[in-house]
């Protein structure tokens, strides 16, 4: 039986995709049940036992935050803009005394989390198919990579766990879904979800290519060779059926269109920056030259600002006036507060591997590879978007990481 929180839980994750308080509530959900775990357990005068990668994930967060608060005090900076890092922390302490008191262990919890995160695929897909970028309920930049992160979580969850197969099929498609729907919404920014993909599925296949079985090698040879080829059917079908549908059209067409504004950029940058790639290049370009005259601790908030207006007014763009950071997490860092900034960032990615690292060793395989993917996708988006200016993508992240976590305490195997 499910406590009243976890159903709570449940039907926040199920609804995240539609709405971005969805994704909060959730976020905020796991810290509170955590605050509340922690409260419980000292107060009947028992420890709180965690596994040595939820100690690590404690203190990254916090060394993340500490790192961010120093530049932000020096310039006195607004943490209304800038407060993911104290997601981060919130998080990572409440899925601490989650999984150190024991108190919500349920065996239908995590299985009921993936239906409820792949139905949530399935509805954004929709979604955004039917309605475009401009209609989900947030930026749609984050938005997607929140989706890429769900995606993640759940084909790890659908190759590496040995959950019944037909509930492993189901979050596979789940997984796909949320993978569509991220092409679906034009942010190229996140494509890298695809690469993720080919490169897990295609190791799982390596892996299991010798697999045996009970049948003779010659009809081994050829039951594996029509099973390939009715895979590869049932692909070129189904890829020939979403060439018709915005699912593979938007995708489509935005590299195109990206390649074209790739190609007047680099031509002449000025001229290109009123494009959503042009003004990324011409950016990214003033941005290495202001570093340079900052690079320890930045130029602050307002800095960053003055600096954009400077740009535009220079290129005479009304894209970049339009824009608040430089859409790229590193830069930005870089120029908002220099070395401390960017070492805040490269903390995260670190420790995150770090704890990939321990999960591994532990054998616990289906949470290293969920929150390697998570990891993945938090490393390559960062490059084109400042996802950490919205709070829909740091309570996703925050939450998706702590999920990822809560794997080993909550899998049906050992």
């Amino acid at each position: 039986m499910l406590a009243p929180f976890e159903y709570l839980l449940i039907l926040s994750l199920a609804l995240s995709s539609l709405s971005s308080k969805a994704m909060g509530l959730a976020w905020l959900l796991l810290g509170l049940a955590g605050l509340w775990a922690g409260l419980r357990t000292f107060r009947f005068g028992q420890r709180l036992h965690a596994p040595p990668w939820m100690r690590v994930w404690l203190g990254v967060s916090l060394a993340v935050l500490l790192l961010k608060t120093v530049p932000m005090i020096y310039w006195s900076d607004p943490w209304a803009e800038r407060h993911g890092e104290l997601r981060l922390f919130f998080g990572a302490l409440g899925i601490y005394a989650i999984v150190a008191s024991d108190l919500f262990v349920r065996p239908r919890l995590l299985p009921t989390m993936a239906y409820a995160l792949s139905l949530s695929s399935l509805m954004g897909l929709l979604w955004v198919s039917m309605f475009g970028r401009d209609a989900v309920d947030t930026h749609p930049i984050p938005w997607a990579a929140s989706m890429a992160m769900v995606s993640a979580w759940l084909l790890a969850l659908g190759l590496k766990s040995n959950f019944p197969p037909l509930a492993r099929r189901i979050w596979l498609c789940g997984g796909i879904f949320a993978m569509l729907a991220v092409l679906s919404s034009r942010s190229r920014g996140v494509f890298g979800i695809v690469i993720w993909w080919a490169l897990v599925c295609g190791h799982h296949l390596w892996r299991h290519r010798t697999r045996q079985s009970g049948v003779p090698a010659v009809q081994d040879i050829g039951l594996k060779y029509r099973s390939s080829l009715f895979g590869a059917a049932v692909l070129v079908a189904t890829c020939w059926a979403l060439s018709y549908t915005p699912v593979l059209q938007r995708p489509i067409e935005a590299v195109q269109e990206a390649i074209d504004q790739f190609e007047v950029s680099k031509a002449s940058p000025a001229a290109g920056s009123n494009s959503s790639v042009g003004s990324r290049i011409f950016m990214w370009e003033k941005s290495l030259t202001a570093i340079q005259g900052s690079p320890w601790i930045g130029y602050g908030h307002d800095g960053r600002k003055q600096l954009l207006r400077e740009w535009a007014d220079e290129a005479n763009s009304t894209e970049i006036h339009q824009l608040g950071h430089v859409h790229s997490e590193y830069l930005n860092q870089l120029i908002d507060h220099g070395v401390w900034g960017l070492a805040s960032q490269l903390c995260l990615f670190l420790g995150l591997a770090w704890i990939c690292w321990e999960l591994f060793k532990s054998q616990e395989i289906a949470s290293t590879l969920a929150l390697s993917g998570v990891t993945f996708v938090h490393f390559t988006a960062s490059f084109f978007n400042v996802n950490f200016a919205h709070n829909y993508y740091t309570a996703s992240l925050s939450a998706l990481v702590g999920l990822c976590l809560w794997i080993p305490q909550l899998r049906a195997y050992k």
